[in-house]
């Protein structure tokens, strides 16, 4: 057997495949600790709730500033690619929407399909309506990430055009939401999913072009200091709550001051996850992560209902939240959930390559956009009402068309040079 690693494209960092691979369990873990259940009959809720530590291990383990980073990175990455190869902004948002879609889609009949069996067998209503809503959660992630990358061509021509006005123009939009929305009573919080996490995807451009490894090391220290002090100063002085979880719905700017902190952090750490990079072991670890990483973050939720389904099935008790034979309980529970993540790795890719080829037509980026639209809000609306909220199977042929139109393309003629989606797999365009 070759002891040689496998090759690796001159211009990809793997730093930042690795921040992604080991973001990915921790998000995981997160979304199965938090999945409480208890009662007679049973009802679904968040067991972390009232947990008072985890308030402040969010200061460290809220990652999801890091993902939009390594988004950042990423879909940067991948618009001067193909804008090299003469690709237009409508071209790049098709290709993005659909990595997100198709996955998507998926991962949704699957939850509703358990929990049709489920409903089938008896389990009660209320507790189904409780279950699928904690369930839907994570696709906050999925509807937001595809409206900040839809913007990768615009902010990629402002980062190149004018860095510091867009960067200071982005915080200066989230501080004036966040003021507004706090002091004033202006209910606009909502305009910081955009805001916040458009700033925070902006720092990943940063990464790309090196702006922070060309700083001296004491100087990122230093930032990343300053930027806990400012939350500490938000926290202590200015009443926010100090659970960043809290301050993840809708994001504020304790937000995006921890985005400034993990940036300056990551590029310290990056010659040491380099090195580690180097090792085989890792690399191949940290690889098979990646190419599952969407299986593994929309298919966990489907496994934690097969995991409860089969609680129920069995009669196996659910144990008092938090105490402490919960917390040995989540040996077994979190086990369970990975191994049958486990079995959806190696199923769902055979599926997922089973969808029809996208057709060889251009997209005007007025029909990329709204294609883009329907896809957030078919996504959004499962998130915000659950799986079992009325008007769920209408979201859900909504996505399905969305994706028809995105794998047709078009209004427009067929392109005469090569499939814009086939031009993309040829120069490499990254996996989400």
């Amino acid at each position: 057997m070759s002891r040689q690693l496998p090759r690796i494209p001159a211009d990809r960092d793997l730093s930042i495949d690795f921040v992604r691979a080991i973001c990915l369990p921790l998000v995981v873990l997160l979304h199965a600790l938090q999945m409480g259940i208890a009662g007679d009959p049973p009802r679904a809720f968040n067991a972390l709730l009232h947990w008072s530590p985890l308030v402040w291990i969010t200061w460290i383990g809220m990652i999801m500033p890091t993902f939009f980073i390594a988004g950042g990175f990423a879909g940067i990455t991948t618009w001067r690619r193909l804008r090299q190869r003469g690709e237009t902004p409508g071209q790049y948002i098709r290709i993005r929407a659909l990595r997100l879609a198709r996955p998507v889609l998926l991962a949704m009949l699957g939850v509703l399909v358990v929990l049709g069996v489920m409903a089938l067998c008896g389990a009660d209503r209320e507790f189904l309506r409780t279950f699928a809503f904690r369930l839907a959660e994570p696709l906050w992630f999925i509807a937001v990430y595809a409206i900040c990358t839809s913007f990768v061509p615009l902010t990629a021509w402002l980062h190149r055009r004018a860095p510091w006005p867009t960067y200071l123009g982005l915080a200066g939009c989230a501080v004036a939401v966040d003021l507004l929305d706090r002091y004033a009573r202006v209910p606009i919080g909502a305009l910081n999913w955009l805001f916040v996490w458009l700033f925070v995807q902006q720092l990943g451009f940063g990464v790309r072009d090196q702006w922070y490894s060309r700083r001296p090391r004491w100087l990122l220290a230093l930032l990343a200091i300053a930027a806990y002090a400012l939350m500490l100063f938000a926290v202590f002085v200015m009443g926010y709550d100090p659970d960043m979880l809290v301050n993840l719905n809708p994001p504020t700017v304790l937000l995006l001051l921890l985005g400034l902190a993990q940036v300056y952090l990551f590029t310290l750490l990056q010659p040491a996850i380099r090195a580690m990079m180097k090792r085989r072991g890792i690399l191949v670890v940290i690889g098979a992560l990646g190419m599952f990483g969407m299986v593994i973050y929309l298919w966990h939720t489907v496994a934690m209902a097969v995991v409860v389904g089969a609680q129920l099935a069995f009669g196996l008790p659910f144990p008092p939240v938090l105490s402490p034979e919960w917390w040995w309980t989540r040996i077994p529970w979190l086990l369970a959930i990975a191994a049958v993540v486990a079995v959806f790795c190696a199923i769902v890719p055979r599926v997922e390559r089973r969808w029809p080829a996208e057709r060889d037509r251009a997209m005007p980026l007025w029909a990329a956009i709204v294609a883009t639209a329907l896809v957030v809000v078919s996504v959004g609306w499962v998130l915000t009402q659950g799986y079992l909220a009325p008007g769920t199977a209408l979201a859900v042929l909504l996505l399905a068309a969305a994706i028809a139109w995105l794998t047709a393309g078009g209004p427009s003629r067929p392109d005469e040079r090569a499939g814009g989606y086939e031009q993309a797999q040829k120069v490499g365009v990254p996996r989400d």
